[in-house]
């Protein structure tokens, strides 16, 4: 005879618990405080403080904050290239024969090369508007990270194993259930480690992203580039070693917080032979599992 259990035992179990009460603070937090800081690409440019750059130490939290913002918004849009771009490399013959050495030509071409013309370009979609030069910031991170993402993917979809096109015909799935099935997930792991890689590149171009000079025009954008270059033309050192160590601190929050859980999820997709070391259990991970919602939502999502 089964043993009966206690339906207030259950319920318990499926009651939001005080971890999920913490980190409901901390996400919506977060997202008034990003939104409070988003605002400012939304102003005018010659709005008093809109473009102004000031060392104080003090302001490097919320320029670190808009910097943070453009390189993510360039990550996302350099994902929705990645999979539009490469997908009709790999799928195509006759595409791949121009659209891979326009990505090699693309990939030579120095950022300073593209925001000669691309200022321009986002000023005239947004007259006298801040978000004309933060189009034109995020566009120029875009090109250190979208070129090498996109051949991560390409690759991938190129070298899919046998074993997985045999499993593909055997089970009849259609170009859309394939892909998304067996293809993406074969090219996840190496495409989140090129995410990384890519993410980490676009550091190297953050000071020419929001200290922009066009012709005679000069734009600072406040961010922790922009307060570099601030810093190097005042021949402030101490300046340049709290941009330095507000960098480390931004780092060390997005790969604890997001690249380190990504990383551990895209483990279970990795195709080997042979058997891997031990999958990695981030402590964010941990952290979410002792909530009854985002465990929930992990589960859903299979991490």
């Amino acid at each position: 005879m089964s043993r009966p259990t206690a339906p207030g035992l259950i319920a318990t179990r499926r009651l939001p618990n005080l971890w999920d009460l913490a980190a409901i603070v901390v996400v919506f937090g977060a997202l008034i405080g990003v939104a409070h800081v988003a605002a400012g690409t939304f102003l005018p440019i010659a709005a008093p403080r809109a473009l102004a750059v000031s060392l104080d130490p003090a302001r490097l939290p919320y320029y670190a904050v808009r910097t943070t913002l453009r390189m993510f918004a360039a990550l996302a849009a350099s994902l929705m290239f990645t999979f539009t771009y490469a997908t009709a490399a790999a799928k195509s013959r006759r595409a791949a024969l121009v659209l891979i050495p326009l990505l090699d030509i693309l990939q030579s071409v120095p950022i300073l090369g593209f925001l000669t013309f691309t200022v321009v370009f986002f000023m005239n979609l947004f007259p006298g508007q801040v978000m004309g030069l933060e189009l034109a910031a995020v566009f120029a991170i875009f090109t250190s990270q979208a070129w090498n993402m996109a051949f991560s993917l390409y690759q991938s979809l190129r070298t899919l194993p046998g074993d997985l096109e045999e499993a593909a015909r055997s089970f009849r799935l259609t170009g859309w259930q394939k892909f998304w099935r067996l293809e993406v997930p074969f090219a996840i792991p190496g495409l989140v480690w090129n995410t990384m890689m890519s993410m980490s590149g676009g550091w190297f171009f953050v000071v020419a992203s929001e200290a922009i000079t066009v012709g005679n025009h000069s734009w600072q954008l406040p961010g922790i580039g922009s307060y570099v270059a601030l810093a190097l033309e005042r021949r402030d050192i101490a300046a340049v070693g709290w941009a330095i160590l507000a960098m480390l601190v931004v780092i060390l929050l997005y790969d604890q917080i997001l690249f380190r859980p990504l990383v551990a999820w895209s483990d279970r997709f990795r195709f080997e032979t042979t058997a891997s070391a031990a999958t990695p259990d981030p402590w964010l991970l941990r952290l979410f599992r002792r909530t009854e919602v985002l465990r929930r939502l992990g589960d859903a999502v299979g991490v």
